[in-house]
């Protein structure tokens, strides 16, 4: 098997060279690497003028497409059979490949496998918590919307079959990589390597920080209603469901939440938040406590002091889960 490593850019010709030379510095030769400039204005095409390596294939764009149009353009020219989309700020370390391929070599039904992950805020780093080397689906999902389990796009490797056997992102979908692995979890197995192998970069300017928190929030309950759809026919207890659909419940508050105060973060407008609360606030009941103080802070702090806030909540273990739910410490 050979892993296509797919790296979109545009505009960061500042980081683009680090996850380049991760992804060429590789232990495992089974790689290829690809990298789309899209309309790039900046030093990008210079950058990476520099590299003849025959492992790496680079296209530029002379204008600037949609953000799923450029993904879609990635899997369409993606040559081998596992494909992980890499972030132009993110990176990965060398054994990266070499452990994805021989978890896939010794589980060949896996529907997906992930690698916890190095999360990167200013000069601190925290890694992800993780899961066992085979996890079925009831269990993976239960586990991931308690906060115990964390998939970065970065991390995450999909068969390139099964992605276009997805049809691709569709236009408008903003939350690609988890429109993707919430399909992919029910066709068996999840697959996931112990350590830290890939690097996130978090709130340098990513594009995620700037979605607008109710098309986040409206994004994120059609996912769950879809993951929850599929779940109930599985042969699982109704008390077990009731759990998971409380479980979820929970997330969807939290990850509006957050949503607001990242917002914020970049500047968004109290108006604007205050009239999002309006629109999709309904979403935050499922657990106010973690909800309440992040969209205070949100509608009511100066800029620089949610920034400070995002970041230290980012950095805390109310990251992966808030305190009393039996947590990994992200600094595990």
């Amino acid at each position: 098997m050979r892993l296509t490593i797919a790296i979109p850019t545009l505009n960061r010709d500042y980081c683009v060279e680090r996850a380049v030379d991760s992804a060429l510095s590789q232990t495992s030769p089974a790689i290829e690497v690809i990298v789309s400039n899209n309309g790039s204005a900046d030093r990008t095409r210079e950058v990476l003028s520099k590299y003849s390596d025959p492992r790496l294939r680079v296209f530029h764009h002379d204008s600037t497409m949609p953000i799923t149009d450029h993904g879609n353009f990635l899997l369409d020219r993606a040559q081998g059979d596992l494909f992980v989309g890499l972030s132009d700020d993110d990176y990965l370390e060398p054994e990266f490949a070499e452990r994805v391929l021989d978890l896939y070599a010794k589980r060949a039904d896996i529907s997906f496998a992930y690698t916890r992950c190095w999360t990167h805020i200013r000069n601190e780093a925290y890694a992800s918590p993780g899961g066992p080397e085979f996890e079925d689906t009831l269990s993976f999902f239960e586990h991931y919307f308690a906060g115990r389990r964390h998939i970065f796009w970065c991390a995450c490797v999909t068969r390139t079959s099964d992605l276009r056997r997805l049809g691709g992102l569709p236009s408008g979908v903003l939350i690609g990589d988890m429109y993707f692995w919430t399909q992919l979890a029910f066709e068996g197995p999840i697959g996931c390597v112990s350590e830290p192998l890939a690097h996130y970069t978090y709130l340098v300017d990513n594009a995620s920080v700037g979605i607008p928190v109710c098309k986040w929030a409206t994004e994120t309950r059609l996912l769950i209603e879809r993951v929850s759809a599929r779940l109930k026919p599985l042969e699982a207890g109704p008390g077990t469901i009731r759990q998971l659909e409380r479980l979820m419940s929970r997330y969807l508050a939290r990850t509006t939440a957050n949503q607001f105060a990242l917002n914020a973060s970049q500047g968004a407008s109290k108006l604007v938040l205050a009239q999002a609360l309006g629109s999709c606030g309904s979403l935050l009941a499922g657990d106010l406590v973690t909800s309440i103080p992040r969209v205070f802070a949100a509608l009511f702090l100066p800029t620089r002091l949610v920034r400070a806030l995002v970041t230290r909540f980012a950095s805390s273990r109310s990251r992966w889960v808030r305190a009393g739910d039996g947590a990994v410490d992200a600094r595990s």
